[in-house]
């Protein structure tokens, strides 16, 4: 600690270290503040547990809300694990319609690497408008992203998610 000595008295030239002390808790404090909300939706929000659905659960669900399978085909996405699923065109009483495609993985692995996929494109480059629902074994995307059919079959398909 440095002294000085100014018209007989006696200062200490410890203020400046004291400042930069309260400025490095301050930035610790902040970074924080801000990292504490991710790391808690981490922990609180992690990914669907892979587990075997029986049956297609689209088509489970649709016929439980009550909504029209105007068509249902086999489809099948060209990426790694994919074993096969369906595309489905619902409507509903009031019009709307909403093209549905399941698409079941061979493993956790494989359905969550197709997810990281889907997430790292950006819309209009290489990532289609829509919403991407996991359901056990099953990917399931809906399109168009906003249609009310959404929300009607997505509270029936949360019954098979695992708790």
């Amino acid at each position: 600690m440095m002294t000085s000595v100014k018209s007989g008295k006696q200062e200490k030239g410890g203020s400046s270290n004291r400042h930069f002390w309260l400025d490095i808790g301050l930035v610790v404090f902040l970074v924080v503040i801000f990292l504490i909300p991710f790391a808690l939706i981490i922990a609180v929000s992690g990914p669907e547990p892979y587990h075997i659905v029986a049956g297609n659960p689209v088509k489970n669900a649709a016929q439980a809300v009550g909504i029209t399978i105007n068509s249902e085909n086999d489809t099948q996405w060209n990426v790694p694990g994919a074993m096969g699923g369906k595309r489905f065109v619902l409507s509903d009483s009031q019009g709307n319609i909403v093209t549905i495609e399941t698409q079941a993985f061979d493993s956790a692995e494989s359905r969550d690497a197709m997810i990281n996929t889907y997430n790292s494109n950006k819309i209009g480059k290489g990532k289609p408008v829509g919403d991407l629902i996991i359901v056990g074994q099953h990917l399931i995307y809906i399109t168009p992203a906003n249609n009310p059919l959404i929300k009607e079959i997505s509270q029936e398909l949360k019954k098979y998610r695992s708790i």
